[in-house]
């Protein structure tokens, strides 16, 4: 008799075999969005060279581009933050990333609208605009250090995906301690490369298994 009793069911592990199944993403969709992270940090760097010109080098014409431009970076980011939340969801089970995000995204288009609707000489001196500038950068910062948090607890994520939770981390700390806010834009714009590169391992990922 071939059969033993006693020996262990030979049976295949199909669940721990099986490709993780997303059905609402595809490796073309991750791609894209890698991208627009990207566009994005390329358009954060060009926000940048026109704030120098508008606001060091006199040309009013720049100062003007430098906020619309600021306004779609700022909301292509949101964009792309809703999309992150999503995928880790998705893909890596993430929990708790709902709120942080939201309220990262609200910080950061009142903060952008803000700054297009005070003027710079306001800006220069002590009065309410200024007091509710720092305020609200110190609660943009407090939120970004709250989504890098609950980033840095997801499980079994991509290393792009670490990296890019603790340069949110950094980039908070920074924009909450108000002094190091032009200087907390590295960290943050490093954060969105990272970003691109959990989209594109994602793809990757999902192109891999099909």
């Amino acid at each position: 008799m071939d059969e033993n009793p006693y020996a262990a069911p030979q049976t295949d592990l199909v669940g721990a075999q099986a490709p993780h199944e997303l059905p609402d993403w595809s490796p073309g969709l991750l791609n894209l969005l890698g991208w627009l992270c990207l566009i994005s940090a390329l358009g954060s760097v060009a926000v940048l060279v026109f704030i120098f010109l508008g606001d060091f080098i006199g040309i009013h014409s720049a100062s003007l581009v430098a906020d619309w431009l600021g306004l779609a970076v700022m909301l292509l980011g949101s964009y792309l933050s809703l999309r992150l939340k999503g995928f880790a969801e998705a893909r890596f089970a993430a929990t708790g990333l709902a709120w942080p995000t939201w309220l990262v995204i609200l910080a950061g288009v009142v903060s952008q609208v803000m700054m297009m609707l005070v003027d710079d000489a306001a800006m220069a001196r002590l009065g309410w605009q200024l007091g509710a500038y720092l305020g609200l950068m110190v609660g943009y910062g407090a939120v970004v250090i709250w989504l890098a948090v609950r980033l840095l607890k997801v499980q079994n994520v991509y290393p792009p995906f670490r990296v890019m939770a603790w340069l949110l981390l950094v980039g908070g700390v920074m924009m909450a301690t108000v002094l190091l806010v032009l200087v907390s834009l590295l960290p943050l714009l490093g954060s969105s490369i990272a970003m691109a590169l959990v989209f594109f391992r994602g793809a990757r990922d999902m192109a891999g298994r099909a």
